[in-house]
């Protein structure tokens, strides 16, 4: 009773963003494979059909990852394990110093002093990188061109990343949507009433602090672009978003 990855081979490399096509074997009972990364994170189960699975995935930070295919019986017992080692390269052409509108870079944008400290890879993919262009020539320019210099405290976040700083798993962050954006002068509230008032955006949040001065104020520009604004607070420990009308 044995489960083996037989697609790719160990230490195979990939291009960040590409599909990557795991296949096995399974022997019976095996009715059922999860692939695991690292051990950690679930990547996704598929059923085995006449001893042969197949599961495709596309991985959103580069890095050395070892993949785990755990397989299970009907009863849903653990009945073997099989591990191997891929590494996905960020692309080629990623250069972090390239302008994202005429005062934005890259760098700016998906710099983290958490992904720094705990060595994690924070490379965005090609439409990630589209849409934090999108955010910045939609709102993050043209409020810098109004308002002054803007200071990013934290814009893009790998998967990883994210779950380290306890971000929701749909978080705009994640995909590029959103930046936490502070004034060099320090009038948070500003910053936010003229987004509001001058451009098209998803959300504009708040961020603690005071009423008249947010710590720091979160702009998205999602393409859902629901206009809501809100303001976050910390109430026993949760944070609790409430609507601005």
């Amino acid at each position: 009773m044995s489960i083996k990855i037989t697609k790719p081979e160990s230490e195979q490399e990939f291009e960040l963003d590409t599909d990557v096509t795991f296949e096995g074997t399974a022997d019976s009972p095996i009715t059922q494979v999860e692939l695991w990364a690292d051990d950690r994170w679930l990547l996704g189960k598929v059923p085995v059909t006449a001893g042969k699975w197949s599961f495709t995935y596309r991985f959103s930070a580069a890095g050395t990852r070892i993949i785990y295919a755990k397989s299970f019986d009907a009863t849903n017992k653990l009945i073997d394990t099989h591990n191997i080692w891929v590494f996905i390269e960020p692309p080629a052409s990623l250069d972090p110093n390239q302008q994202l509108s005429p005062n934005f870079t890259l760098r700016e944008l998906i710099f983290s002093q958490t992904a720094v400290m705990g060595g994690i890879d924070n490379t965005p993919t090609k439409t990630e990188i589209d849409q934090l262009r999108n955010l910045c020539e939609q709102i993050l320019q043209p409020a810098r061109d109004e308002l002054g210099p803007l200071r990013i405290n934290s814009g893009f976040r790998s998967e990883e990343l994210n779950r380290i700083v306890g971000g929701v798993t749909n978080s705009a962050h994640r995909l590029g949507h959103a930046a936490d954006v502070i004034p060099t002068d320090g009038d948070t509230k500003a910053l936010a009433k003229w987004v509001v008032e001058n451009r098209r955006f998803d959300q504009v949040i708040l961020e603690f602090g005071t009423d008249a001065k947010p710590s720091w104020i979160h702009i998205s520009a999602d393409p859902k672009n629901r206009g809501q604004i809100l303001r976050a607070t910390k109430q026993k420990g949760v944070t609790v978003y409430t609507p601005i009308t």
